[in-house]
C-alpha cells in the first residue's frame, strides 16, 4: 500500500504530520448508540453453550513469514468481558519467571467470578490451567503486581458498595491472603488500574471510579463516577492516600469519569496515567515524585467543556459520515495504554473515535465503530498533538477498506486495545487488535493481533508493515482481542490475549450465546519482526506430540487438521463416550467405542473448527480438532 502523509487542523487535535488510515466507504459510516454504563459485573449468561466444551491446553507454533510466533493456552473462561475499554497491567515478566491473570468464570451463572492466575517458573513451563479464582468472593477486573520484595499481588473490584479487593502472596510462599483498600467516603470502588513503582519498587500505585449511579452508586464529590487515587508505599500493608481527587479531575471540570477508559504505568519514581474520554477532554497525569505531584497533560480538546448530553454539539467539527453536518468530534476510544521508557519519557497510545451527539431526546450519544486509526503521543509533543501509527488494513488494495455492515460492538476502534513494551535497547513494540477485512464469519468481521514497532524512540514507526501476529490457519478462524504486554522484555514480545471462535462478546455489546474462551500467552522474538516486511508464505506447525498429550489429556487426536479421518488414541483401555462438537456447542458426532485406537469418519462434516470430548471411567478429556 501507498502511504499517504496529511496536516490537518481542527478544534480537536493539532496534529503532526500522520499516515492516513483506511476508512469505510461513506455509506458504512453508521453512527450507533453509546452504552452510557460500564458493566460491573452481575450480568447473567443470555443461554448457556450447549455441551459446554473446554479447550485444552495446547502449544503451536506459527512460523509466520520466517515469524516464529508460539502460542499456549494458559487458561480458560466463560465469561469473556476482559475490560468495558482499556486493558489492565495484567502479565508479570520476572527474568525467566512469568505470571498472568484474567477475569475468569466457568460457571453458568458467573457465581464464581474471580481472578484466572497461572504462571510458569523458571524451564517448567505454564501450569495447567486453573478452574478456581483467587479469591474467597465474587471479584473481576484484576490488575496483577510484582513488588521489589517480592509480593504477588491482585487488586480486583467487588461489590459495587465496597472496597477493592486484594489478594497477595509472599515471595516465600504458595498462599494467598485476602484483603482489600480502605473505604472512606465513596458509595463504592471499581474498575480499578494499578501499576507498581518507587526506588525500592515497593509503592503500589492504584487508580480507579466511584461506584456510578446507573451501577447502583451515588455521586461523589459532586460527580457521578470520581476517579480516584490511592497509594501505598509498603507493598500493600498500609496506604499513605486514599480516595484522592485530583483538583484538575474534579466537578468544576469533568462531569464523571466512566469505567475502563484509563491505564496507569510506573518506573521508578516516575508515575504516569491517561484518561482516554469520549465528549470531554482527554488527558495524562504525569508524577516526577513517585505520586506526590502531578502535572497535567492534555491529549485532546474536547471543544465543550462538561458537555452534558442532548444539548447539542457545536457544527465546528467534521462531517466523517458526509450528511452535510459538521458534528463529529475525534477523540480517544477509551481504550489506551501507557508506557515509560527506559529514559522516564512517557508514551500514550489509543484508538481513534468519531463521536456525535444528534438526536437531542434521546438521553444518550453516538459513537462510529467503524473509525479506524491507533493514535501515538509522548511527552517531548505539545498538548493535543498526536501522530497516527497504525490501523486496521485494507488488505485487497482497492482504495477502502471494506467490512460487514455489521461490526462486532466492543464499543472500540476498529484499530484499538492497545498494549506496549519496551526493551533493553529502547525500542518500542505495542499491539492492537484490528478488524481483518479478509476475515469474516459471514456477518462479522474478526478482529487479529498486530504489532506495531519504533526502533528510535517514537520518531518513526513501521506503520505499513505492523505485523499480524495471530494469522489463521487451517480453518481456525479466531477473534483475538484484550490484549496485553508487560511494559519491560528482553528478546521477545509477550502477548496474552483472549480468542473464541465467535466475534463479539456474551456479557455485553452483542449478547451473543456464551462459549468458552481461551486464555492464550504468546511470544515473538523480537529479532523476527522485520521479516513480515517479507511477505513470505505461512507455514503452521503443531509442536505437541501424541505421548505428550496422552500424558496430560488422556487421548490423542491425529491428523490433525484432519481430512476425511480422525484416529483417537487412548492412554487408558476400556469403553469411552466420543463426542463432537462445532463452535456453536451442536453436538454432531456421539460415538461410544470400546479400544484404545479407533478411527472416526469426519468427511460427512463441513470444513472448520470443533471440540472432542472424550468420557471415560467419569472423566472427561477434550481437545479441539480442524477439519479441512
Amino acid at each position: 500500500m501507498k502511504k499517504i502523509y496529511l496536516l490537518l487542523f481542527s478544534s480537536t487535535f493539532a496534529t503532526m504530520s500522520i499516515a492516513q488510515a483506511p476508512q469505510l466507504p461513506v455509506s458504512q459510516r453508521v453512527s450507533k448508540p453509546m452504552p452510557t454504563k460500564s458493566l460491573v459485573g452481575a450480568e447473567m449468561p443470555v443461554a448457556a453453550s450447549a455441551g459446554h466444551p473446554i479447550t485444552s491446553n495446547d502449544i503451536q507454533v506459527d512460523n509466520s513469514r520466517d515469524v516464529n510466533v508460539t502460542r499456549q493456552i494458559i487458561g480458560i473462561t466463560d465469561y469473556d468481558l476482559q475490560s468495558n475499554a482499556a486493558v489492565q497491567n495484567r502479565f508479570i515478566l520476572d527474568g525467566d519467571n512469568i505470571a498472568a491473570a484474567w477475569t475468569m468464570s466457568l460457571s453458568s451463572d458467573f457465581n464464581d467470578r474471580g481472578t484466572g492466575f497461572n504462571e510458569s517458573i523458571g524451564a517448567d513451563g505454564w501450569d495447567i490451567e486453573p478452574y478456581n479464582r483467587l479469591e474467597d468472593t465474587r471479584t473481576g477486573w484484576p490488575s496483577l503486581l510484582r513488588t521489589g520484595n517480592g509480593k504477588t499481588i491482585s487488586i480486583t473490584h467487588a461489590a459495587v458498595d465496597g472496597p477493592l479487593h486484594m489478594v497477595s502472596r509472599e515471595a516465600a510462599s504458595s498462599n494467598w491472603v485476602d484483603g482489600s483498600l480502605n473505604q472512606i467516603a465513596a458509595p463504592g470502588h471499581l474498575w480499578n488500574r494499578a501499576a507498581v513503582g518507587g526506588e525500592d519498587e515497593n509503592t503500589i500505585h492504584v487508580i480507579c471510579v466511584s461506584t456510578p449511579v446507573g451501577n447502583g452508586g451515588t455521586e461523589f464529590m459532586g460527580q457521578d463516577g470520581a476517579l480516584m487515587y490511592f497509594r501505598s508505599q509498603d507493598a500493600g500493608v498500609t496506604w499513605d492516600i486514599e480516595e484522592h481527587i485530583f483538583p484538575e479531575l474534579d466537578a468544576t471540570h469533568f462531569l464523571n469519569f466512566s469505567g475502563d477508559v484509563y491505564s496507569i504505568q510506573a518506573r521508578g519514581n516516575k508515575v504516569a496515567f491517561a484518561v482516554f474520554n469520549d465528549l470531554a477532554d482527554s488527558f495524562v497525569m504525569i508524577s516526577e515524585d513517585n505520586g506526590d505531584t502531578w502535572t497535567y497533560r492534555s491529549l485532546v480538546d474536547f471543544p465543550v467543556d462538561l458537555y452534558v448530553l442532548d444539548s447539542g454539539l457545536p457544527e465546528t467539527g467534521e462531517d466523517f459520515d458526509e450528511d452535510g453536518i459538521f458534528a463529529e468530534f475525534l477523540n480517544t476510544d477509551g481504550a489506551g495504554s501507557v508506557l515509560i521508557d527506559n529514559d522516564g519519557k512517557v508514551h500514550v497510545f489509543y484508538g481513534e473515535m468519531y463521536y456525535t451527539d444528534t438526536d437531542l431526546a434521546d438521553g444518550n450519544f453516538q459513537y462510529f465503530p467503524g473509525t479506524n486509526g491507533l493514535s501515538y503521543w509522548n511527552e517531548d509533543m505539545e498538548d493535543n498533538m498526536r501522530e497516527t501509527i497504525a490501523y486496521a488494513y485494507d488488505l485487497d488494495g482497492n482504495g477502502t477498506w471494506d467490512l460487514t455492515e455489521d461490526i462486532a460492538l466492543y464499543f472500540v476502534s476498529g484499530s484499538g486495545m492497545p498494549s506496549s513494551s519496551v526493551d533493553a535497547d529502547g525500542n518500542l513494540y505495542v499491539s492492537y487488535s484490528a478488524l481483518m477485512e479478509s476475515h469474516s464469519s459471514g456477518t462479522q468481521n474478526y478482529r487479529h493481533i498486530y504489532v506495531v514497532r519504533s526502533e528510535d524512540g517514537g520518531a518513526t514507526w513501521n506503520t505499513e508493515t505492523a505485523c499480524n501476529l495471530t494469522p489463521d490457519f487451517d480453518f481456525d478462524f479466531f477473534e483475538c482481542v484484550f490484549g496485553t504486554m508487560p511494559m519491560d522484555i528482553t528478546d521477545k514480545i509477550h502477548v496474552v490475549y483472549q480468542r473464541d471462535f465467535e466475534p463479539g462478546l456474551s456479557v455485553r455489546g452483542d449478547e451473543d450465546a456464551p462459549s468458552t474462551n481461551d486464555i492464550v500467552h504468546m511470544t515473538v522474538p523480537t529479532a523476527d519482526l522485520a521479516n513480515c516486511d517479507a511477505g513470505d508464505d505461512v507455514i503452521t506447525e503443531d509442536v505437541i506430540g501424541v505421548n505428550e498429550i496422552l500424558d496430560r489429556q488422556g487421548f490423542a487426536a491425529f491428523p490433525n487438521p484432519a481430512k476425511s479421518v480422525v484416529t483417537l488414541s487412548l492412554k487408558v483401555n476400556g469403553q469411552a463416550v466420543v463426542r463432537l462438537f462445532d463452535t456453536a456447542g451442536k453436538e454432531v458426532l456421539n460415538q461410544t467405542i470400546y479400544a484404545s485406537g479407533v478411527q472416526l469418519s469426519v468427511n460427512h462434516l463441513e470444513a472448520g473448527v470443533y471440540i472432542i470430548q472424550l468420557e471415560q471411567h467419569g472423566n472427561v478429556s477434550t481437545q479441539r480438532l480442524t477439519i479441512e
